[in-house]
């Protein structure tokens, strides 16, 4: 089995000015935790995560605690975060992540799952032989055509 199999068609991808409350709208209708950052050609030039949504709104000093489940009460960031103007100005390109790990179309099912494990991610850009992107493979995707064995 290939990867272009199982994959999403249904391509979810956003230009590199498109606006961070945009890119959070797009994960809540869609339900997606990742959107890739495509040019005018559809290649892939980044992926923004929930992960790189959230970095933007939580305070540098998070990092230098290792944990912050103490805190019962996280209504003064709750407040920060709605009265951040400048919100607004985070778009795409200044949030993605750059090394987007991406897998052929022709590639073999079973490279998806190894290439998650290895850079510890949730999705996979697919790209045909031009480097244009076709789709989207996904853990459950994998999962699904592993377990259901063509079955729906």
């Amino acid at each position: 089995m290939k990867v272009k199999d199982v994959m999403s068609k249904d391509l979810i991808a956003v230009g590199p000015s498109t606006g961070i409350r945009e890119i959070y709208r797009i994960f809540c209708k869609r339900n997606i935790g990742g959107v890739p950052v495509v040019d005018d050609k559809n290649r892939i030039l980044g992926m923004v995560t929930k992960t790189e949504l959230l970095d933007v709104v939580i305070p540098d000093y998070f990092d230098m605690v290792a944990d912050f489940l103490f805190i019962d009460d996280f209504g003064a960031l709750e407040e920060r975060l709605e009265s951040i103007p400048s919100l607004e100005l985070f778009i795409a390109e200044d949030l993605m992540i750059r090394d987007v790990v991406a897998i052929k179309e022709n590639a073999s099912l079973m490279k998806a799952p190894v290439l998650m494990n290895k850079y510890n991610i949730r999705r996979l850009p697919v790209i045909d032989e031009t480097d244009k992107m076709v789709g989207v493979i996904t853990r459950m995707d994998v999962c699904k055509a592993l377990f259901t064995n063509g079955r729906k």
